[in-house]
């Protein structure tokens, strides 16, 4: 099984005196992202229900590097008034990261109020929140959607969520045209089955029992760490990828690259000669 990491690896000084906004920053990949982020220089704006939680990364990162703006994010009116706030604190905004997920996943029997949740948090908030923070956006800047390997799975009883994940897709495609004249890139990570709060959940907090079956899905045989998407968000956010937009990435340890065999007979490569 291959080795994982826990935190965070982005260059020091990659986001030096640069804003981001991050959603879903109370924990999983957000709380990851807004670490790299703060790591870098930036100074991070964290939106998320979650207010307790947001108060406790705000201790860890230190008010120099961030500030917690507690809000649902499909309330535009609070997005808006934080995004005004944020921008005229910073003078602008350089990095927009969409993480704030519904997890509903509902299929044949999903009801109306189901669907208007799961795209209202997962597509519309995405779109919207852009928007509005856009018009406070240098040429330079950056917004990374996150996706899902979901998007491109059908998965039993989750019409709703995975249909929002590819929904996602289409409008980073759609985002990056539009802001492209503007200077602003827009792309996409697709992660695989990562160890968040959501998945602890799912495995009643046994990930000795869990991982291993569920690792089999992916080619490293075992599920992604939140730092590790937290990475490949701040690659496609930083310097070096300035010619990256209206892209996926897919941080998935293999997951979408297998075929129907799954991993197949690995024993019998043990040991030997390849080449």
């Amino acid at each position: 099984m291959t080795a994982t990491k826990t935190t965070t690896t982005g260059s020091a000084g990659d986001f030096e005196g640069r804003l981001a906004l991050v959603t879903g920053a109370a924990s999983g990949i957000g709380a990851a992202t807004a670490e790299g982020f703060a790591a870098g220089g930036a100074h991070v704006v964290l939106l998320d229900l979650d207010a307790d939680r947001l108060a406790d990364r705000v201790a860890v990162l230190g008010e120099d590097r961030a500030t917690a703006v507690p809000l649902d994010v499909t309330d535009t009116e609070a997005v808006a008034e934080a995004i005004a706030s944020a921008a005229d604190r910073h003078g602008s905004i350089h990095h927009v990261v969409n993480c704030a997920v519904s997890f509903l996943a509902a299929g044949v029997d999903a009801t109306a109020e189901q669907w208007q949740r799961a795209l209202g948090v997962n597509v519309a908030a995405s779109a919207m929140l852009t928007a509005a923070a856009s018009r406070r956006m240098p040429p330079g800047s950056t917004v990374v959607n996150v996706s899902s390997i979901s998007a491109h799975a059908a998965q039993p009883a989750r019409w709703t969520y995975n249909a929002t994940k590819a929904a996602i897709l289409a409008l980073t495609r759609g985002q990056a045209l539009d802001l492209a004249p503007a200077g602003i890139r827009v792309n996409a990570v697709s992660p695989g089955w990562i160890w968040t709060p959501e998945v602890e959940k799912a495995a009643g907090g046994d990930r000795a029992r869990w991982e291993p079956v569920w690792g089999r899905y992916h080619m490293l045989e075992r599920l992604g760490e939140p730092s590790e998407v937290a990475d490949a968000i701040l690659y496609l956010s930083g310097p070096r990828s300035t010619f990256i937009t209206g892209t996926e990435l897919m941080v998935d340890g293999g997951y979408s690259a297998m075929g129907p065999e799954g991993l197949g007979d690995t024993a019998k490569f043990a040991g030997s000669d390849m080449h």
